[in-house]
């Protein structure tokens, strides 16, 4: 039986506008199961959906870099493993604003900062209702931790390029995957989402087979691996897919709904 479901946000629990549809945000509002968000976003870009869902238990953020339980008077870090400055530094300097239609910002536990606000940084004001706060490269105080770095493409051919180059860096100690098809994310080694599900899974002694994850993206891959029972979107991609354990429908149609109540009801 199913004791613990988490779940992916962007394309997953969010419809392509970055919201809870009102159907699912009712559905998962009533469950009697504890409900983890996991995630490449900030804490503050899960704000929403944390209060929206009525979650008090532990959230997963900056896909495994920060683990938190949420609380009104501010958040309680249970783990915290950010870039090493090192690391961080590096791929700033190398990519910066040096290619057209690709966006460069970094995050720490609080802030999400850009050099300038561009075509990647408004899309990503649109589905999250963030704005960045500018600094300036030169300004960047590498001893304050820097969670992730976020690559956005609006020019498809010199995302691929950026891609390419981070890729061939080799860096140390960094993790560094899609979590859509135009976003490239940089974090520390330990931050994939299967490092906070093995937290709680070891915390609450669970078996692997008492959890269930919902997820569209590459870095979701992890977190399927880390579960009993996977659930791809609809709009998931095949290797996405090929790897789930079942297919529900699309965000959009309320997937994750479908999946609870069709796909997976005999193991709830």
């Amino acid at each position: 039986m199913i004791k613990h479901i988490f779940t992916d946000m962007d394309k997953t629990l969010l419809n392509d506008k970055g919201q809870i549809n009102p159907k699912t945000a009712e559905y998962l509002q009533k469950i009697d199961l504890p409900l983890t968000l996991v995630t490449a976003r900030a804490p503050k870009e899960m704000q929403f959906a944390i209060d929206d869902l009525n979650l008090k238990g532990e959230q997963i953020a900056f896909n495994g870099g920060l683990i938190f339980f949420p609380h009104k008077d501010g958040n309680e870090v249970i783990s915290s493993n950010p870039l090493q400055a090192e690391a961080a530094k590096r791929v700033i300097e190398k990519i910066q604003d040096k290619y057209e239609g690709v966006s460069v910002s970094w995050y720490t536990k609080d802030e999400w900062y850009v050099q300038q606000e561009d075509d990647g940084t408004r899309y990503e004001t649109s589905i999250t209702n963030i704005k960045p706060t500018l600094k300036k490269y030169r300004e960047i105080d590498y001893t304050e931790p820097i969670y992730k770095i976020m690559i956005v493409g609006t020019n498809m051919e010199n995302f691929d390029k950026v891609v390419d180059i981070i890729r061939e860096m080799k860096l140390d100690g960094v993790s560094a995957n899609h979590s859509n098809y135009n976003y490239f994310e940089i974090t520390n080694e330990v931050a994939v989402k299967s490092f906070g599900i093995e937290y709680i899974r070891q915390r609450d002694n669970l078996k692997k087979e008492e959890l269930l994850a919902f997820g569209d993206g590459e870095n979701d891959i992890k977190m399927f691996e880390t579960v009993g029972t996977s659930v791809a979107m609809g709009n998931a991609n095949d290797k996405v897919k090929s790897i789930a354990t079942y297919t529900t429908l699309s965000n959009e149609e309320d997937g994750i709904v479908h999946g609870l109540e069709n796909v997976v009801k005999h193991l709830l």
